[in-house]
């Protein structure tokens, strides 16, 4: 393993939150790290998304890292699903599900909620996913505002090969609580350390 992908949250950017302390973590281990500012954070558009990390497709085919905060998990998910990503290791910091936008998000990003309701109709294939064999890391606080930790916990478990990590009052994992690193991600690396948390 020697690629990561990070992918930066909603109206966020690369520069932001902790993804520079880990793009920096990861290339002292070695690894090509790839952090796109994504397209149209604000208003998001999944096709116009994937299309922005699609041209690193070649690259992740398979025993890589992929690292995302928040709302993208469509656009991850389907990221590894249209091009059977498989083998790899996957961490979801704070990610979102389905019923959050419509039931959490409508009244903290209402200029977006329309956009962000569009581009979560993208139905996932989990059980495609699931054949890929790639293990999933969930990190959720037990005081996130936005996403409630006992219902994402039981949406991601339709995946298969998922740990789910909790942690105190980390809030939504962003530089709004002062958080600027997140350590524990580096626990899970190198992908052969892995079984013991499964």
């Amino acid at each position: 393993m020697d690629k990561a992908l990070i992918l930066h949250g909603w109206r966020w950017d690369s520069k932001e939150n902790w993804f520079p302390w880990l793009k920096k973590e990861l290339n002292k281990k070695l690894f090509d790290v790839y952090i796109p500012n994504l397209p149209s954070t604000h208003k998001p558009v999944l096709e116009e998304q994937l299309d922005c990390i699609n041209v690193y497709s070649s690259d992740f085919k398979e025993d890589s890292l992929i690292v995302w905060h928040s709302l993208w998990w469509q656009l991850a998910l389907a990221f590894i699903e249209e091009n059977n990503i498989k083998d790899s290791l996957i961490i979801m910091v704070a990610p979102t599900y389905d019923k959050t936008i419509k039931e959490v998000w409508k009244d903290i990003a209402w200029e977006s909620y329309d956009y962000l309701v569009d581009y979560n109709e993208s139905k996932i294939d989990f059980q495609k996913i699931n054949k890929l064999n790639n293990k999933f890391i969930i990190f959720l606080s037990d005081n996130d505002p936005y996403i409630n930790m006992e219902n994402a916990k039981n949406y991601y478990k339709k995946l298969e090969n998922v740990n789910f990590v909790e942690f105190k009052n980390k809030w939504h994992f962003n530089q709004s609580a002062w958080i600027y690193e997140i350590p524990e991600i580096l626990k899970y690396l190198p992908m052969d350390d892995l079984t013991k948390y499964y």
